[in-house]
């Protein structure tokens, strides 16, 4: 019995399991961290285009003012993303008469959303005070 117990030629069962699980840990360390890094950048990708959309949107608000089309505030679809059009007329009494605009992209099944704000002068641009 000894003789076997001595035996130095070979690995032991458990050596081989022990061996297997730390290999395992590692594994599954690694592929977590490789799945989330995965989840992020799609993550990222998708808040970057609903900031692209709501930008266009800005953009499409602002050709409408300077053409002197005034849009209503609204809710409407875009590329799958629900945008809130917000248009609010500054005070007449202020040097700074013309049009706040607040635009909001949802993105995430609705559950997070991208805000972006702008001014335009009443009349479009170079309009006089």
């Amino acid at each position: 019995m000894k003789k076997i117990l001595n035996n130095q030629h070979g690995v032991t069962l458990i050596e081989t399991v022990v061996s297997a699980a730390i290999i395992t840990i590692i594994l599954v360390t690694v592929l977590g961290a490789l799945l989330y890094g995965q989840k992020m950048i799609v993550f990222t990708d998708t808040k970057n285009n609903a900031a692209a959309i709501g930008q266009e949107q800005i953009d499409e608000i602002m050709a409408k003012i300077t053409s002197g089309n005034i849009p209503t505030s609204g809710t409407v679809t875009v590329d799958g993303h629900n945008v809130n059009l917000l248009l609010n007329v500054v005070d007449k009494d202020t040097i700074k008469e013309g049009y706040d605009i607040k635009v909001q992209v949802y993105y995430n099944n609705n559950q997070s959303y991208v805000e972006l704000k702008a001014y335009a002068k009443k009349g479009g641009v170079g309009a006089g005070l």
